[in-house]
């Protein structure tokens, strides 16, 4: 008698018990426009035709391989969601470092596929801002999304269950906390709600952090029903009643900033969810937070939407002002905090030692307890004689190559020192 042969699929893998063969998908209907395109077409909701293939000198139709892969060198996969995922890719027009984020699952039909396409508008509606995701260009290709926007390197805030457990200091989670709140501002000034700011959505790059994925976003005139549900984590209590708007933002940015702050992972149910959705903090969350924070995060989470402050008086209060200035304090201070994922908890690297001297003494060694003292002044020292001395008036600039020939080596020596 001869063995069974294993139940493999065409290609010779292993195959579910039961699964047949994958159907095709079903053509559209007589009449009705299809839902896609074989070739490359470009999505974009301005002046720009939105039929008109993506603009690249290296793209040629008549090769099998998409736009992406001819465009694009993949070095590797950033993430996966449920609807889907982001590439980071190379460009091989220009050379330099994108991010490429596309759907996994083709358009199903029309309604579908119009649904996808309006995170490009959204997008579009945001605009140009410098801690909002810049989005470079948006194509469809074979039923799928594309859309091209820069790479942070410092990826994503705090994925929630990633990490060690330690939170960031005060000042660094005040720090992330002015440049969110200069994006939801540049949102709210336009009529705009993100409605889903949490740590997955928020990047680390050059300049600080960046506002991301906009599928949620509520446009002027929108019904809350047109965007994505948010994570229930850091919905508002009044979101979850359909009332949505900016005070929601302010209240997901308050859990946002407290889970980071506090490097542990927000409850998605049970008392310690309702808890915060009753303006409270759990001990075991508020532990590390210096009082100026905590009673910062408190008012941001206030039940009452019409009693929550909006993002222009907490930009007038005073840790966030404090925060502005240290923040664009000096260039160097950026990139230390961009690169404050990998050097919080005690973990600093130079850049971010670099930053807490910008900041004032004790910024690194304070820990997330304390929060730094402003930047004070150095002592002065002792002044230095310039110029005349003892009559005789010095020839040249006071530097040490510019004495005149055959001045004493000890002389040179002393000047350097000085």
């Amino acid at each position: 008698m001869l063995p069974a042969r294993p139940h493999t699929s065409p290609g010779g893998r292993p195959r579910r018990r039961g699964a047949g063969p994958r159907r095709p998908a079903p053509p559209p209907a007589a009449g009705a426009p299809p839902p896609w395109s074989p070739g490359p077409r470009s999505v974009t909701f301005r002046l720009t035709p939105p039929d008109a293939p993506p603009a690249s000198r290296l793209y040629d139709p008549r090769r099998p391989q998409t736009f992406f892969r001819q465009c694009f060198q993949v070095l590797g996969r950033l993430g996966r969601g449920s609807h889907g995922e982001v590439y980071k890719v190379r460009s091989r027009e220009d050379g330099r470092l994108y991010a490429v984020k596309r759907t996994l699952e083709p358009f199903r039909g029309a309604a579908d596929r119009r649904r996808k396409l309006a995170e490009v508008r959204k997008h579009e509606r945001v605009g140009r801002h410098p801690h909002c995701l810049g989005l470079v260009r948006a194509w469809e290709e074979r039923g799928q999304l594309y859309l091209q926007s820069e790479l942070c390197p410092g990826g994503p805030l705090r994925a929630p269950g990633d990490g060690d457990g330690g939170g960031l200091a005060s000042w660094r989670a005040t720090a992330y906390l002015w440049d969110l709140l200069q994006a939801l501002g540049h949102l709210h000034a336009k009529s705009l709600a993100h409605l889903d700011v949490k740590p997955a959505n928020v990047l680390l790059g050059p300049g600080g952090c960046r506002l991301g994925d906009f599928g949620c976003l509520l446009e002027p005139g929108g019904r809350p029903g047109d965007g994505a549900e948010g994570d229930p984590r850091y919905l508002a209590p009044e979101a979850l009643r359909g009332d949505l708007g900016p005070a929601a933002d302010v209240f997901s940015l308050g859990l946002t900033l407290l889970e980071v702050a506090a490097g542990r992972e927000l409850p998605a149910a049970g008392d310690g969810w309702q808890e915060l959705r009753r303006g409270r903090l759990p001990a075991a969350l508020a532990a590390g937070l210096s009082p100026e924070l905590r009673k910062l995060l408190v008012a941001m989470l206030e039940p009452e939407p019409g009693r929550r402050p909006s993002v222009e008086a907490l930009l007038r209060t005073a840790l966030v002002r404090r925060a502005g200035r240290w923040r664009a304090l000096t260039p160097i201070g950026r990139q230390g905090l961009a690169a404050g994922g990998a050097a919080a908890a005690g973990r600093a690297g130079p850049a971010a030692v670099a930053v807490g001297r910008a900041m004032g003494p004790g910024a690194l060694a304070a820990g997330p307890g304390h929060a730094p003292s402003p930047p004070t002044a150095a002592p002065p020292g002792p002044r230095r004689r310039l110029g005349r001395r003892r009559g005789r008036r010095r020839r040249g600039p006071c530097a040490v190559g510019a004495q005149r020939p055959g001045a004493p080596r000890r002389r040179l020596v002393r000047l350097a020192a000085g």
